[in-house]
């Protein structure tokens, strides 16, 4: 054989095997590649730490990107800009929009290295005689069934569409592990045009990521917020600082110090459980005396998961756990109004005189509800 035509049938030899081994490679829906670039936006973009008259945008790409910028306005147009102020390439990328108008929604979208992403929106925060729409819920932990039930619950969520979300914790099951964090944003559908707060459970582990993604006030593991006629208040509820004098007389001042309608307070372990995990006995003492003390109207917790409403001296205690983990049975308890093993959100709404609280499951059937007035 003459040695050009071997060399033809290396050359087609290789050129077969190389397309058959990208075909059988499948890329990641949260990667949107850019064919020509070679770079995507695999984690975002969405909004942070909304003010009244500010917000922080954050997005991150496969590569090193130079030139980063966030566009935004009234309409789709988005016919503002604001830059990255970073002069190195990097991965990571958080832009602050200021001079913007309370309680009030806006379009945006980012650019990195000419790659684009789609049209979202955010809100800003509301001031105290706004109403305010939100989504509370926990425990995705979508690794055991690859993230079924809990992109089910998501999709409702995002049908929702609420100014913000609150978590209550487990947000992945290994927080160390990066994979799962870009699995829970290709999830979570709803982040791109609502701000998620979410606080640490026990599968966080104080992992990296939690803190590198999540753009939180005060030192990010304890924190408040005011929005609408709501005071938040975030907790660390696991053990290395349920009894740390810090969060305890930051939490004190926080209650003693609030002025707004409502007070709704959340973290993971619950203080009041008839699920598998139980009540958290010393932090029922410790904290609860003092959300009593200082009419707290909600707690929120998960860890359980399951859904179950109890109600102490007018606090309010909600397990909302349904977000995606594998269930736990429930049962009832002294405390309990309404429990069930199933999988959920909660959807919250209130003014200056009212909230209106629903237990939903994701195909909108409302199992729960109740109200306050003031």
């Amino acid at each position: 054989m003459k040695r050009s035509t071997i060399l033809l049938v290396l050359v087609l030899t290789f050129i077969f095997a190389s397309s058959t081994i990208v075909g059988s490679y499948t890329i990641s829906p949260s990667f949107e590649k850019n064919n020509h670039l070679g770079k995507s936006i695999i984690v975002g973009p969405y909004p942070q730490n909304p003010d009244l008259d500010s917000i922080t945008i954050c997005w991150e790409t496969s590569e090193k990107t130079r030139f980063n910028k966030v566009y935004y306005g009234l309409t789709p147009d988005c016919e503002n800009v604001v830059f990255e102020k970073k002069l190195l390439k990097n991965y990571f990328h958080k832009v602050k929009i200021t001079d913007l108008t309370h309680s009030t929604k806006y379009f945006y979208k980012v650019e990195s290295d000419c790659h684009m992403s789609n049209i979202y929106s955010f809100y800003t925060s509301f001031e105290t005689n706004d109403s305010i729409r939100f989504i509370a819920y926990g425990d995705n932990r979508g690794e055991w069934d690859n993230w079924q039930q809990a992109s089910i619950v998501a999709k409702a969520i995002e049908k929702e569409q609420p100014h913000f979300i609150l978590h209550t914790g487990d947000l992945v099951n290994n927080g160390t592990i990066k994979q799962e964090w870009y699995n829970f944003f290709r999830t979570s559908t709803f982040i791109h045009n609502s701000t998620l707060y979410p606080i640490l459970g026990n599968h966080e582990y104080y992992g990296n990521s939690y803190f590198k993604y999540f753009s939180l006030p005060n030192n990010e593991r304890w924190y408040s917020f005011d929005n609408g006629p709501i005071h938040f208040i975030g907790l660390d509820s696991n053990y290395r600082n349920i009894l740390r004098p810090a969060q305890i007389l930051w939490l004190i001042k926080e209650l003693r110090s609030n002025d707004e309608p409502f007070t709704v307070v959340f973290f993971h372990h619950p203080l009041y459980s008839s699920g598998n995990h139980g009540s958290c006995i010393p932090l029922r003492f410790l904290w609860g005396t003092f959300f009593q003390l200082n009419k707290v109207d909600i707690v929120l917790n998960a860890h359980d998961h399951s859904y179950e409403r109890g109600k102490v001296l007018n606090v309010n205690y909600i397990v909302t756990g349904g977000g995606g983990g594998p269930l736990y049975d429930v049962g009832s308890s002294w405390w309990t109004i309404y429990s069930e093993k199933t999988y959920h959100y909660c959807l919250i709404e209130a003014n200056q005189s009212e909230l209106t609280f629903q237990a939903i499951k994701p195909d909108g059937t409302i199992f729960d509800s109740f109200q306050i007035m003031k």
